[in-house]
């Protein structure tokens, strides 16, 4: 499952392409988290955990075209449960050591208008997003602090801002994740570990697949840039935001959407 990822060798000399550590990324089990994973390490990102919540198929694929064992590279948790993503944690310092760099990528979502929601499917979309973020950024920030060094960065969405009929639970969610990140990049400003956010628009893989193709053209009519974004258009900004030399960029937010909102 190869990527053709931009090569970062044309904006950064290699020579000078310093991503420190251990770099987690969560939700590698679904598409777009799949995919950023392999435009990550078709750019040299090798020293990589990968979490996956349950089928695993598709990102050890990508792992052994790497030349890389998902054994060593896989790990599962429910980050909704504390204990689990202990573990996790616990797992990847065995193998691998403290992680440095955490790529909140896991999210996910259901359709329905607001009024018609349970509360049990309102709370399962917040802690799929809003949850998930919170407790995987606990578990792996003290051992940031400890080494006075790291790097987050969480996954908004563009209807975080804007609101989208059918999914307020999810936008509720997306936004709300955008002022934790914020609050959290003030904490730990002094402690050399940056915090920022992706606001992504709409993609070509990932939940778009669960939208009619008719709405799916619509959305793209409304997009400036007329197409739906690639994962390596995501790849290249986590590239810059992980790089050390990204030190001043913090509380941040990335808005990566085709023109679609500013």
């Amino acid at each position: 499952m190869g990527c053709s990822c931009l090569s970062l060798a044309l904006m950064i000399n290699k020579e000078f392409m310093m991503i420190s550590g251990v770099t987690l990324v969560t939700g590698t089990n679904g598409g777009l988290g799949c995919r950023i994973v392999d435009c990550l390490l078709g750019n040299g990102v090798e020293n990589i955990a990968c979490h996956y919540r349950s089928e695993s198929d598709a990102i050890s694929e990508v792992l052994a075209s790497h030349n890389l064992d998902p054994e060593q590279y896989l790990f599962k948790a429910e980050l909704t449960n504390e204990e689990e993503v202990q573990a996790m944690r616990e797992g990847i310092e065995a193998k691998h050591g403290v992680v440095t760099n955490l790529v909140n990528i896991a999210g996910g979502s259901t359709n329905g208008v607001s009024w018609k929601l349970s509360v049990e499917d309102f709370q399962k979309v917040m802690d799929m997003n809003l949850t998930s973020t919170f407790i995987s950024c606990k578990e792996f920030i003290p051992g940031m602090r400890q080494n006075g060094y790291g790097r987050i960065i969480n996954t908004s969405s563009v209807v975080g801002s804007t609101g989208v009929p059918g999914a307020s639970h999810y936008c509720a969610a997306k936004a709300a994740i955008l002022g934790y990140s914020k609050s959290i990049a003030l904490e730990l400003v002094n402690k050399n570990i940056t915090v920022n956010t992706l606001s992504l628009g709409y993609f070509d893989t990932g939940l778009i697949h669960d939208v009619p193709p008719e709405i799916q053209e619509q959305i793209k009519a409304q997009i400036p840039m007329k197409r739906f974004g690639e994962a390596k258009e995501i790849a290249s900004t986590i590239m810059y935001l992980l790089h050390q030399d990204a030190g001043y960029t913090t509380g941040q937010v990335l808005h990566i959407n085709g023109g679609l909102y500013s």
